[in-house]
């Protein structure tokens, strides 16, 4: 028997990258992307992008970042809810302090809130 080497994972985005903070379209601070991941403000990813799109750890459609006054807000279309994609195991980045809310965007018709980000850690954390 001969044994194999054994491969280092490397992280996908350079250690370097910057968070880019998101809110949901009511205002809130929902928490940060860092390359395709959705974070919460503490740390733990809760969604992947798939384009605009992002997919909760479950593999389920959790909405999509829309254009909003002050740059891109998270909501859900209510449309797309039946989408799904792969499952994935959740990551976990550093915590930042969380900044300030914005004010709050009317909701486009088909549309609604996208969840908190209680609810989405909720998720990954099931009771």
């Amino acid at each position: 028997m001969t044994s194999q080497a054994v491969k280092t994972l490397l992280r996908a985005e350079p250690l370097t990258l910057k968070p880019d903070w998101l809110w949901t379209w009511n205002g809130v601070c929902f928490g940060y992307r860092l390359g395709d991941s959705l974070f919460t403000h503490d740390g733990v990813e809760v969604g992947r992008f798939s384009g605009p799109e992002v997919y909760g750890v479950d593999g389920r459609y959790l909405g999509e970042v829309g254009k909003a006054d002050d740059g891109g807000c998270l909501v859900t279309n209510l449309y797309k809810k039946m989408r799904t994609v792969s499952r994935f195991a959740p990551t976990f980045d550093r915590s930042y302090r969380r900044p300030t809310n914005h004010a709050p965007q009317p909701l486009y018709s088909g549309h609604e809130e996208f969840p908190s980000p209680e609810t989405a850690r909720a998720m990954v954390f099931p009771k």
